[in-house]
């Protein structure tokens, strides 16, 4: 299978994703999103250099896929082995080193002020991981159960429907699976703290 394009810009980083990974070495992608879940890195590591994101397959279902640092590259490729892996573990890493030369080049002359934008704009399309995910769940529960530890179900999930629907007023999002990463710390401050306007277990 030919890859054109093995690598691209994101903000002020050289990345590629799991979708061309797949593509390149000839994997199933749920394979490739499954070596990667399965990389017993440390969660720094894995923040840094595997960013969650999603796309549309051509169905337009709306799909998991992760954004990769050369880090987060060299991690998982290297237990990818065979005579095609080789050859396109070299051309990833020779993409890799200049598109960074391009963008050094490049960053010299656009000045810091541009510079400080890409970053925001890389950012701001990072989303928190599944593990997060489950946390910002499990704080919701008990935040609610904390609240109201007597009412009926049916009112408690109107205030589960209700903190949720806050959360993505807050954070500008459609889902609490967007979570920006780098509005993580907020977003569970904000669940820590939150109250509904009105305390009326008759919801």
């Amino acid at each position: 299978m030919t890859v054109k394009e093995l690598v691209y810009t994101k903000g002020d980083q050289v990345v590629t994703d799991s979708i061309t990974l797949a593509a390149a070495f000839e994997k199933r992608h749920d394979k490739v999103l499954r070596d990667i879940r399965n990389i017993r890195c440390s969660e720094k590591f894995g923040l840094t250099n595997f960013g969650e994101s999603k796309y549309q397959n051509k169905q337009g279902r709306t799909m998991p896929m992760f954004i990769l640092t050369y880090e987060g590259f060299s991690m998982v490729a290297m237990g990818y082995t065979g005579e095609k892996a080789i050859e396109f573990k070299e051309r990833f890493i020779n993409d890799f080193k200049g598109t960074r030369s391009n963008m050094e080049s490049r960053d010299k002359m656009v000045g810091s002020d541009n510079v400080s934008h890409l970053i925001e704009s890389y950012e701001n399309q990072i989303t928190i991981r599944s593990a997060q995910q489950r946390y910002i769940q499990s704080i919701v529960q008990n935040q609610i159960h904390s609240l109201f530890p007597e009412v009926k179900d049916a009112a408690r999930r109107k205030y589960y429907s209700k903190l949720y629907q806050d959360l993505k007023v807050k954070f500008s999002i459609q889902s609490y699976r967007d979570i920006r990463l780098k509005d993580y710390e907020s977003a569970k401050v904000f669940i820590h703290s939150w109250k509904p306007l009105k305390l009326n277990d008759s919801l």
